[in-house]
This record gives C-alpha cells, sequence and structure tokens, in this order.
C-alpha cells in the first residue's frame, strides 16, 4: 500500500473558488496526497482551470466530470472516489 492521500473537491461553475482551493492544496508541505476534482457538471472554463493547475501543480490532479443533470455533488464525489 502506497500510502497516498486522495482529496476529493467538489465543484460547479465557481472557477476562482477552486483556483484558491488547489493554489491551497499545491502550496502544503506534504506532498502525500492527489486531488481529484468532482466536478458536477461545470462549463468549460473549469475543465480549462484544472487542466492548467495539473501541468504546473506539485501533486496529481485529476478532473472527474458528469453531466449537469440538476444538483447532484454526491454523485460526482462518489464518481470521483
Amino acid at each position: 500500500m502506497s500510502g497516498l492521500i486522495s482529496v476529493i473537491v467538489t465543484t460547479y461553475n465557481r472557477p476562482a473558488a477552486l483556483r484558491a482551493v488547489l493554489d491551497g492544496l499545491g502550496a502544503q508541505q506534504d506532498r502525500g496526497f492527489e486531488v481529484l476534482v468532482a466536478d458536477d457538471g461545470s462549463r468549460d472554463d473549469t475543465r480549462a482551470l484544472v487542466e492548467a493547475q495539473a501541468h504546473t501543480a506539485p501533486v496529481p490532479i485529476r478532473h472527474v466530470w458528469q453531466e449537469d443533470r440538476g444538483f447532484r455533488a454526491g454523485a460526482a464525489r462518489n464518481r470521483a472516489a
């Protein structure tokens, strides 16, 4: 077992808030984690942000997107897990 921790961040059309969260996670001294962005159907600007952050972040970042069919944050988190 590797000991890697997965941090799941749920988002929906709030790229500025997501950027702040990703920047904060990237500033951590302990790098033994990955970030899974559980996206509940955001617009393309959120996808672009996650892709850009993934290229420069000191930890792995993955974008897990689902179609926007109303508020389904729980389903988005489950998909990421």
